[in-house]
C-alpha cells in the first residue's frame, strides 16, 4: 500500500538539505499542498509571513533552481507573478547539488588542516 503524500515533509527535507530560511521552508510546504501555482498574496495567507518576508524568500528559491515563476497580467493591467514548485527530480537534484559543493567546502577544509598537522 502506497504511503500518502505529506507536503511537509518535503519542505523539512530540503529545506534541512539546502540550508534554507524557515520561510522559505514553509512557502515549499505551502505550494507543495496547493499542487498547483500560487500568486505572492496566497503565499502570504498560507506562510502567515509579511509581503517582504515572502518575497525575499521567493528570491532565493527561485536562485537555488526550485520554483517556476509564470507572469500574467492582472484584471486592472499590472503584471504579476504566479509561484509553482519544480518536477521532484529538479527538487532533488538541486539539493544533491548543494549538499556536493558543501561536501566539497568540508573536504577542502579538511585538506588543509591534514597540511597543518603534517
Amino acid at each position: 500500500m502506497a504511503r500518502k503524500f505529506n507536503p511537509s515533509s518535503l519542505a523539512r527535507a530540503l529545506s534541512d538539505a539546502l540550508g534554507l530560511p524557515r520561510t522559505a521552508g514553509l512557502i515549499i510546504g505551502a505550494l507543495a499542498r496547493a499542487r498547483d501555482s500560487l500568486a505572492v498574496d496566497q503565499i502570504v495567507r498560507q506562510v502567515q509571513s509579511s509581503e517582504r518576508s515572502v518575497r525575499e524568500n521567493l528570491q532565493i528559491l527561485l536562485q537555488r533552481g526550485l520554483l517556476i515563476r509564470k507572469v500574467f497580467v492582472t484584471a486592472n493591467k499590472k503584471l504579476a507573478y504566479v509561484y509553482s514548485l519544480k518536477p521532484v527530480d529538479d527538487l532533488v537534484a538541486a539539493a544533491r547539488k548543494e549538499v556536493a559543493r558543501t561536501l566539497g567546502r568540508v573536504e577542502v577544509i579538511a585538506r588543509r588542516l591534514r597540511d597543518l598537522t603534517a
